[in-house]
């Protein structure tokens, strides 16, 4: 596309532009000599080539030339101003677009094709029309002219332009530019005779030459032979110089009335030589045109010819070389076939330390050198070498470990391929090797796999200067991709060969189906498992173990998890060959192609029925109490959460009911645990009948029980039930042949007006029973407006805990652990207190549930594990290498966020080791968010810190959620040591608990041992360690100090303590 460039005048642009104006006037003035006397109009106007020849020459910037010049002219032959200003910018805009058409459609030097020069001449013949359309039309509007004459005119003003812009544009353009080559004397007296042929020509033409008038038609085509004669010797710039030598003669002679022109007025006459002048410049343009494209072939053949005998001078020259080379290559060749056969052989009846020996040995027969290794990595990094086989002079020697850096293989490294042909002990002076053996000569490639990763590296050298012709440095890249390929090779038949061995020594059943789901492979634990052999599994589908446990939208799911995931894994239960049915723990992944296309199954699964049947029993044990098959603390509190939920959504009401057995521990000093035993079940039954199925009642710990009226109408309804407890259990009970009277406290909690939630309502039911129990027993009270005071009491406790953590009322003290094996001290928990300023000590008890409430127990807790570790740092110092410390994360610590900083953060700071430190975290917590648990105790287990679960068997964990912690030590509770020595269920607890976690390789540790038949049972039963008042109760620091320092410097036999 061509862009019309607007001028931006610079001092440059001044003076091109005022000479444009002054050769346009000039010119113009010379077409006015011959203009009709009334309008100005001339048919003769070389203004036009020269304005178009100026913006092809100069560029579009110079129009204003163009116009400064038209405007001058006419304003010069009394035009108005007005006037004048139009037919300037018809001038103009004649010019402008001829440049532009020529621009576009053709080129700046036209004359080159014939198609350019056909646009050439039509461009010029549109911009004509603008001129004479806005010149002759401006004249008719300004009434200069008459309508009659109006076409005449016109025409007259058309012709002028059109001959005028076709004959002198071509002049300027040609002779702007001097002929390149310079005359020779001939070519030079050539030009005199064609330029004086034409001027004598034209003279007798158009001269007064009476005599001739007869023949001057017939002279008129003398002309056109010598217009083809300067087209032929001189080009363009003969033809146009011809031509316009002819217009000039021609329009004179017309002008003064001779030639062959003369019509009846003089301005025909004018007309008719203008046509004549611009049919003759259409003929001479175009024939030249065709000359320059034939002149244009005849040398692109020519240098089509130089070339292609060029090329073949070339070839011949290569092909005599390439002779002399193919000799030198053949007995190279040969010498490098006998080399791969031996390469060849070694790959198909070696093994593997003799294939190396031996392709090392080739490598110094190929390159006749001394030395020759292959080496593979020894490290990920790649900064050393192990050899594979070393060749040394006559025979294989010992194996090295080489360091890379410094030496030339190295180089091989970074480069591909190296050749040092001498001096290489000097090149590399760090390399020791090089210097001990005096090797002058190297030359290495590297091994490379397949997808191009480098796996080691293969060389020879030698202790002289080494030369390698062309042909041979391919031999070593070759030698180093058959062996790195081999060695490949070898690599993949050693991990099949350990596939297929892990495949049929797992200890978990494989199957393997193919893309229909049909079985193609099973191991021998499938069948140990399954019963069913390979034969009966082959050709088969998993449709053969369906027991018919599952619904199909079971299937529906695990098939959706592995279409959108790859993969499954659950718990499925199973049927075995013989019908018996197994749980196990299943996982199926669909094995895909490099487009993502199913191309087989793989199921791996294990027989974890005995598993689920330990979790059953253990859920029972943490979920129902022994004694009285009753559920307990945890299956209530749960039953009373979902409770809540249901009554606040259904807004009705609901009732907690707490209920304490009066005197049942002076009946169970007094008869025995037995007989305490017996009244709990007998009381429990007596509670059942009364409760009813609708209602919930547990055994919420020792003499206490608890009832959850799910849904009441009224607090009436609550006393009625109350009542009829209490009546119940006024009435004697048969124990061991004697009959025994007991009765009971209940307090109670309404939902929602004495609580929203389970542990409030909880709270509520117990105070309001010590309120009972306190007004003299056997009696039922409901939590009222006095006991609200206690929480006013927490809120003011809580503004208080603010204080004490900005005050520095925090202490803490720290509770030896014993390891039961060596009775030594191998840690202690760190165990908060709170030194009021005016109440004095208050135990965690009474202020922990307030933190935990308010959320207070954050940042409590992160000056606990600061405070914990400077300490532990200060113990560490003093030689207590060996301590670890012990500190309890609260529910609402163990899920903020920024957790693991505040852990990492206070390690930093006290520079204690990371494995010295002990997090317990209670099992009811870690149940929350299974998943979200999970993947906080692996971020937390990342420091590098123990894990512990405190209160273990209080909480609900499953083994198979309990197996994916990552933990270090189960912490037994308390409540369960309490009454090990006469509470057989608590025993049988105790005695589960080891024996799970040792299954899990888990350390077990008993908190609350208080006597020595409590330290002796759990020795017996191989705890790993144990806390409590038996030992030491929770020190201060100092004192805690001293204790350690003692036990370190005295054995006390704790077993022997009464």
């Amino acid at each position: 596309m061509v862009f019309i460039e607007m001028p931006t005048y610079f001092s440059k642009d001044i003076l091109p532009t005022i000479t444009l104006a002054l050769i346009y006037v000039i010119s113009a003035k010379i077409g006015l000599l011959f203009v009709f006397e009334q309008a100005n109009t001339s048919p003769i106007w070389p203004a036009t080539g020269i304005a178009i020849a100026a913006i092809l020459i100069g560029g579009f910037r110079l129009w204003p030339g163009i116009f400064i010049g038209a405007f001058l002219v006419n304003l010069s032959v009394s035009f108005s101003f007005l006037l004048s200003v139009s037919v300037a910018v018809g001038n103009t805009l004649e010019a402008v677009s001829a440049g532009y058409l020529i621009l576009r459609f053709s080129s700046a030097k036209p004359f080159s094709k014939t198609t350019e020069t056909a646009v050439f001449i039509l461009a010029i013949f549109a911009a004509s029309l603008i001129s004479a359309s806005i010149g002759i039309g401006s004249l008719l509007v300004a009434d200069v002219i008459t309508q009659e004459r109006f076409l005449l005119l016109w025409e007259t003003w058309w012709i002028g332009d059109f001959v005028g812009g076709v004959i002198v544009a071509p002049f300027i353009l040609t002779w702007y530019h001097l002929p390149k080559n310079s005359f020779t004397k001939n070519q030079l007296l050539e030009a005199i005779l064609i330029l004086t042929t034409t001027l004598g020509i034209v003279s007798l033409v158009f001269g007064q030459w009476i005599m001739l008038d007869l023949y001057k038609e017939l002279m008129m085509f003398f002309l056109l032979p010598i217009i083809v004669w300067s087209s032929l010797r001189f080009h363009h710039h003969g033809v146009t110089l011809v031509v316009i030598v002819i217009a000039i003669a021609a329009i004179i002679g017309t002008k003064n009335g001779f030639g062959p022109f003369i019509l009846a007025s003089e301005s025909e006459s004018l007309l008719l030589v203008q046509a004549y002048m611009g049919a003759t410049m259409f003929t001479a343009l175009l024939l030249m045109a065709a000359l320059e494209e034939r002149l244009q072939a005849h040398r692109e053949i020519r240098l089509s010819q130089k070339n292609l005998k060029d090329t073949i001078t070339a070839r011949t020259q290569e092909l005599t070389a390439s002779n002399v080379l193919l000799e030198n290559e053949i007995h190279q060749q040969s010498h490098l076939t006998d080399s791969l056969k031996d390469l060849l052989y070694y790959i198909d009846h070696s093994s593997a330390e003799d294939f190396y020996i031996n392709c090392a040995k080739t490598l110094t027969q190929t390159y006749k050198t001394q030395f020759s290794f292959i080496g593979l990595f020894a490290d990920r990094k790649k900064t050393r070498i192990k050899t594979l086989a070393v060749w040394a002079e006559d025979g294989a020697a010992e194996n090295f470990t080489y360091n890379l850096k410094g030496s030339p293989c190295a180089d091989v490294l970074d480069h591909s391929m190296e050749f040092i042909c001498s001096g290489a002990a000097q090149l590399y002076p760090d390399d020791e090797l090089l210097i001990q053996m005096g090797i002058e000569s190297y030359f290495g490639s590297p091994l490379k796999t397949v997808a191009g990763e480098v796996i080691g590296i293969m060389a020879v050298m030698d202790t002289k200067p080494l030369t390698i012709d062309t042909a041979l440095k391919s031999v070593l890249g070759l030698f180093s991709n058959k062996v790195a390929q081999e060695l490949q090779r070898r690599v993949s038949i050693e991990e099949l060969e350990l596939a297929a061995s892990v495949f049929d020594e797992s200890l978990e059943a494989i199957m393997i189906c193919d893309v229909n789901a049909n079985i193609i492979r099973v191991n021998p634990e499938f069948t140990e498992i399954t019963g069913y052999g390979l034969n009966e599994a082959l050709g088969n589908t998993p449709k053969l173990l369906k027991s018919g446990h599952h619904s199909e939208d079971f299937y529906a799911r695990l098939w959706s998890s592995i279409k959108n995931k790859g993969y499954w894994k659950g718990e499925v239960t199973n049927k075995r060959k013989n019908g018996d049915l197994f749980i196990c723990w299943q996982i199926i992944k669909a094995v895909k192609d490099n487009v993502g296309n199913v191309q087989q199954y793989i199921s791996i699964f294990s027989d974890i029925t005995e598993k689920k049947k330990a979790e059953e029993q253990i859920y029972k044990l943490a979920h129902h109490d022994l004694i009285t098959q009753l559920p307990n603390r945890l299956f209530f509190q749960k039953r009373l959460n979902d409770s809540i939920i249901l009554a606040d959504n259904a807004a009705h009401q609901l009732a907690v009911m707490f209920i304490d057995l009066d005197h049942f521990k002076l009946i169970n000093d007094t008869s025995g645990h037995s007989a305490g035993d017996e009244l709990l079940q007998k009381v429990a039954l007596r509670l059942k009948k009364i409760i009813g199925i609708n209602n919930v009642i547990s055994r919420f710990g020792g003499d206490e029980f608890t009832v959850l009226l799910p849904y009441i109408k009224s607090t009436e309804e609550v006393a009625a039930v109350a009542a009829d407890i209490l009546d119940s259990l006024l009435l004697p009970f048969s124990i061991l042949s004697n009959e025994i009277t007991i009765g009971a406290s209940i307090g109670i909690g309404i939902f929602p007006d004495d609580g929203k939630d389970a542990s409030t309502l909880l709270s509520c039911a117990d105070n309001a029973m010590y309120s009972a129990k306190e007004g003299g027993r056997a009696s039922c009270h409901f939590y009222t407006k006095q006991m609200r005071i206690d929480t006013h009491e927490r809120v003011m406790m809580e503004r208080e805990l603010r204080d004490a953590l900005k005050d520095g009322e925090f202490f803490l003290h720290y509770q030896p652990q014993i390891d039961i094996r060596t009775n030594s001290v191998i840690g202690t928990e760190a165990l908060i207190r709170w030194q009021h300023p005016t109440k004095g000590l208050i135990p965690p008890d009474k202020f922990i549930p307030v933190a935990e409430a308010t959320g207070l127990i954050v940042p409590i807790g992160q000056w606990v594990i600061e405070e914990a570790c400077r300490q532990l740092q200060l113990w560490i110092d003093d030689g207590f290498d060996d301590l670890t410390m012990a500190i309890n994360l609260s529910a609402r610590q163990f899920f903020q966020k920024d957790l693991l900083e505040i852990i990492e953060q206070a390690i930093e700071v006290s520079g204690i080791p990371p494995s010295k430190l002990e997090f317990e975290i209670t099992e009811s917590m870690m149940m929350v968010n299974i998943e979200e648990t999970i993947e906080t105790l692996h971020k937390i287990k990342s420091i590098g810190v123990q894990l512990s679960i405190d209160d273990f068997g209080t909480g609900y964990s499953s083994l198979s959620y309990l197996k994916r912690f990552p933990l270090n030590k189960i912490k037994i509770d308390k409540s369960f040591i309490d009454n090990i020595t006469d509470n057989t269920d608590d025993l049988s607890i105790v005695k589960a608990i080891i024996g799970i976690a040792h299954s899990l390789n888990l350390t077990v540790i008993a908190e609350g041992v208080e006597t020595v038949e409590q330290y002796q049972l759990l020795t017996q039963y191989q705890c790993n360690e144990i806390q409590g008042y038996y030992f030491s109760k929770p020190l201060a620091g100092l004192e805690a100090g001293n204790f350690l320092i003692e036990m370190k410097n005295v054995q006390v036999n704790f077993g022997s303590l009464t």
